[in-house]
């Protein structure tokens, strides 16, 4: 790897453009791979590249690896003034079992609970870095600024070294991206905003509950963050409100769950200076307002060069929604899924970027793209949605295995998954899930 200074990355890239050899790499040479991000797909990434026999660095922002998974009471900026991107809270616990969280091959320690707290994922990934020796590869507070595509699907990425205040720039002959949409809030705008004069939050910022002790919270939004932070305000706030896109009586079942301090309205029509009107006309004052309204693609590192594009969240154009069709050397991991998942793209971008199975033409992959944009149109998902590649969607593993002649996903997973999804929504962390075969699992109350 050349690693020169930005004033010379001009010259290098004239050189490259003269010297560069033509397609995708040969199978028996060794690539440059630049990963960006030491979270779980980061981490998978390096870790299969590795195995492999290329060269790897892993640029991360932060001072930690685990991506989402590393937990600080901080929010806002860094030291260096950039974005804290964990989204970690105090108390949280997986929504899935971590045997659907695993990497293969690499186990959780035996008397691990099905439904683990953050700081024993976190301590998982560490584990799997030092089985595989990654942490030597990771370049702590380094920020990507700039990618850019040379000739012959090469890339040219510029970084800031921010413990050194300087900014370096390296050639790679490929590099995957390794960045989750959860580092970018997605805040809903609302008539009336600028004279509410309480706090206005996303919760990517909300650690812990006792932060809100005594105030009158308005939860907004109905997904799994939400869900966990109304129940946790539930035990400390005044009074807790929680807005829903699709409003619906309360169940006997929540009524029991969320307890008098919750109550449940639908969609807000506007903001008033101290507190909210909602759609069916009534208004209730708050102190402080929580956007639980998810999150969104933002990749700023990615010149126009690179040929990606985002229209409403929807990354395009990509091949079986992880190679750059434009420039096939570049891989996006971890859009959506769990660690399995990640493994699997992973396996799929090495085995043709390595140029060990030569890829699809263009118009090919493009088709492919058409094929499933017209099939989540047809299951009505909308476009902000296309990315979510579900749990269960199991023909799509399969398609992805199959094409790229690669080990596909052990159908357990993918059982556990539809058992879970199908359970409690209350109830679903009090069970245990053992893994008897590839197909087959048991289920019982954990102790």
């Amino acid at each position: 790897m050349n690693v020169i200074s930005r004033d010379k990355c001009i010259i290098f890239i004239l050189i490259l453009e003269i010297l560069s050899i033509n397609a995708l790499p040969s199978s028996s040479k060794a690539l440059n791979i630049a990963v960006i991000g030491a979270g779980a797909a980061g981490l998978a990434s390096a870790k299969n590249a590795l195995e492999q026999g290329h060269n790897v660095v892993i640029y991360e922002k932060t001072k930690a690896l685990g991506g989402i998974w590393w937990y600080t009471d901080e929010t806002g900026k860094d030291e260096y003034g950039i974005n804290i991107h964990t989204a970690m809270y105090q108390g949280l616990r997986t929504n899935l079992p971590y045997q659907t969280m695993e990497y293969p091959g690499h186990k959780y320690p035996n008397n691990t609970r099905s439904f683990p707290p953050h700081e024993v994922v976190l301590k998982y990934l560490n584990s799997y870095a030092e089985r595989f020796d990654l942490k030597r590869l990771i370049k702590f507070h380094h920020i990507v600024d700039k990618i850019h595509s040379l000739q012959n699907d090469r890339w040219m990425i510029v970084v800031k070294d921010l413990p050194n205040n300087k900014t370096v720039s390296a050639i790679y002959d490929a590099v995957f991206v390794c960045i989750n949409r959860f580092s970018s809030p997605n805040y809903p705008q609302f008539e009336g905003a600028d004279f509410f004069k309480g706090k206005i939050m996303h919760s990517h910022d909300y650690r812990r509950a006792e932060d809100f002790r005594d105030e009158n919270v308005l939860v907004i939004g109905s997904g799994n963050s939400g869900m966990d932070i109304v129940l946790q305000l539930s035990k400390t706030a005044n009074r807790v409100t929680w807005s829903r896109r699709k409003p619906k009586e309360p169940t006997e079942e929540e009524r029991r769950v969320y307890g008098d301090t919750v109550t449940f309205k639908n969609d807000v029509e506007r903001l008033i200076s101290n507190g909210v009107e909602f759609m069916d006309g009534t208004h209730q004052n708050f102190t402080v307002i929580i956007c639980a309204t998810g999150y969104r693609f933002t990749y700023p590192m990615l010149d126009v060069d690179t040929g990606i594009q985002i229209d409403d969240n929807f990354v395009q154009p990509l091949y079986k929604q992880t190679l750059n069709i434009n420039h096939p050397t570049m891989a996006f991991i971890g859009m959506t899924g769990t660690n399995f998942i990640f493994d699997l793209q992973v396996r799929f971008a090495l085995k043709f970027i390595s140029g060990t199975k030569k890829l699809p033409s263009k118009s090919e992959m493009l088709k492919d793209l058409q094929d499933f944009v017209e099939d989540r149109q047809k299951k009505g998902i909308p476009k902000s949605r296309y990315y979510h590649i579900g749990l269960l969607d199991k023909e799509y593993y399969e398609k992805v295995a199959q094409t790229a002649d690669i080990t596909k996903i052990p159908d357990v997973y993918l059982a556990i998954c539809k058992d879970l999804f199908q359970s409690d929504p209350f109830r679903y962390r009090e069970y245990k899930y053992t893994i008897i075969d590839d197909k087959t699992f048991k289920k019982e109350r954990e102790v």
